[in-house]
């Protein structure tokens, strides 16, 4: 019984820290419009940044461009986990 207890302690830990992790890079790319941290990216596009940034059982499709004030800046993505697309968005252009 005690050994069900921490293996169940275990899991619910791992299922926090993961969506904790997938949770930060959402934010990151659908609230502040920069690319994720807790991904790699195999292929991207020449202009700094552009292209599929895998997480573990999350991914996100990324279209942006350079932005000579702020760095790198998200225009469009898609947020999918394990395959299934959960969001779509688009930053709305700056005033001034």
């Amino acid at each position: 019984m005690k050994k069900k207890i921490i293996l169940l302690v275990i899991i619910i830990a791992l299922l926090v820290s993961w969506g904790s992790i997938a949770y930060y890079d959402y934010a990151k790319v659908a609230i502040s419009f920069d690319k994720p941290t807790f991904c790699i990216s195999p292929i991207l596009a020449d202009d700094g940044g552009s292209g599929k940034y895998i997480g573990l059982g999350y991914s996100f499709f990324i279209d942006g461009h350079l932005d000579a004030d702020d760095g790198y800046q998200v225009d469009k993505y898609t947020y999918k986990i394990l395959g299934i697309t959960i969001k779509q968005g688009e930053a709305t252009p700056k005033k001034g």
